[in-house]
């Protein structure tokens, strides 16, 4: 790995320090890495925590002269980054969803064809160990073509920051960001993409928020696999789970509480069964994602989740609201 190049990181809420973490796990010096926040307590405990400098405005920041730009902002403000990454030709990271709205992202996409970017999305779950081996599973013969795909995503939001109160970080924003990082889960194991879905979401009241609090979505891919995807934000024993079925197997999945994967198969009538190493936690999964990410800007080969795959899925989430709100099944364009 070249071990010359600068890292801006811009947003250091949880996520831009994750990606400090990963960036430190990979070698790269702290002296590599500067922060942008406008809050001087993040930049004080970028300092402290890991020895990493910051700005509290991007003039500044860009002034360092980055190389690399790694975006951890909310997500209405990933796609004004971006596209001062891409028209810079800087290489960038950002967390997905790419934005709150398509506006941009026909330049975004021009942009870094035309400069040859390796322009990341963030959707670890991929690199999680568990979700490899499900990949090697469907890519073999024996399992045959995908018929359902379910997920089933329940995290009681009090719990995503434990720290602060959930009414000072929560919008909307971040459970269409769930959405998409399931999304991009999807197209990654199965290699398509969402044709048409149907949504329909709610909002129980048992938390102060604004926007559905559980949401429900039936879609079809390309492939012709049915899909399921069932998220909330109620559930204080934390599940996260997948089960993918086909005329010859089924594959089961889950990442949480407890992480461990089997595929039965017909044909022999009994499981394969994975699970994960002694010690690993969720944030390998980042940490190996970020790796992934670190070797392709030197191979200069085309990141894991295609952007053209991320502006498809903003166009599924503009799909999820309409719907949600219509009552009818919507097809997806582009």
């Amino acid at each position: 790995m070249k071990t010359s190049r600068r890292f801006l990181v811009i947003g250091g809420g949880s996520m831009g320090k994750r990606r400090i973490r990963c960036l430190q796990a990979h070698g790269v010096s702290a002296r590599d890495i500067r922060l942008i926040d406008p809050r001087a307590d993040r930049l004080a405990a970028s300092q402290a925590r890991y020895a990493v400098a910051g700005f509290a405005d991007f003039a500044t920041g860009w002034a360092w002269q980055p190389d690399v730009v790694v975006i951890s902002t909310p997500t209405p403000q990933h796609m004004r980054f971006c596209l001062a990454a891409a028209r810079a030709a800087k290489d960038f990271f950002c967390e997905i969803a790419l934005s709150d709205s398509l506006a941009g992202a026909e330049e975004l996409l021009a942009l870094v064809g035309q400069h040859g970017l390796v322009a990341a999305l963030g959707i670890n779950n991929p690199s999680h160990t568990l979700l490899r081996q499900a990949k090697a599973w469907l890519q073999e013969e024996s399992f045959g073509m995908p018929l359902t795909y379910q997920m089933a995503y329940g995290n009681y939001l009090p719990n995503w920051h434990p720290w602060e109160p959930y009414q000072d970080f929560y919008e909307e924003t971040q459970i269409m960001g769930v959405i998409a990082q399931e999304l991009g889960t999807l197209y990654t194991l199965l290699d398509t993409q969402v044709d048409a879905l149907y949504a329909q979401s709610s909002n129980s009241g048992s938390l102060k928020i604004e926007g559905p609090d559980n949401l429900q979505i039936l879609a079809q891919t390309t492939g012709g696999t049915a899909v399921t995807l069932q998220l909330d934000l109620l559930q204080d024993r934390q599940i996260y789970a997948y089960r993918i079925v086909s005329a010859r197997g089924v594959i089961e999945i889950q990442l949480l509480p407890e992480a461990r994967a089997r595929r039965y198969l017909n044909a022999s009538g009994q499981y394969d069964e994975a699970f994960v190493p002694k010690g690993y936690t969720f944030e390998q999964a980042y940490i190996d994602e970020f790796g992934d990410f670190l070797a392709m800007l030197d191979s200069r080969q085309e990141w894991l989740h295609p952007l053209r795959d991320g502006v498809h899925i903003l166009r599924c989430l503009d799909a999820v609201k309409a719907s949600a709100a219509s009552g009818q099944q919507i097809e997806i364009g582009g």
